[in-house]
């Protein structure tokens, strides 16, 4: 573990390490994100 971790509980620490051993993981919040900004922006300009 590296000095990243030193400021954060045990479970933030955990959160990111699963983004380490699992990459695809960061790509599907990614695309989450902006698939959900995209959607609320579009909602938004109909009104």
């Amino acid at each position: 573990m590296g000095p990243y971790y030193r400021g954060t509980s045990q479970s933030t620490g955990a959160f990111f390490d699963m983004f380490y051993q699992h990459p695809i993981l960061m790509l599907v919040l990614v695309v989450a994100t902006i698939g959900a900004g995209f959607f609320l922006m579009r909602g938004k300009k109909s009104e």
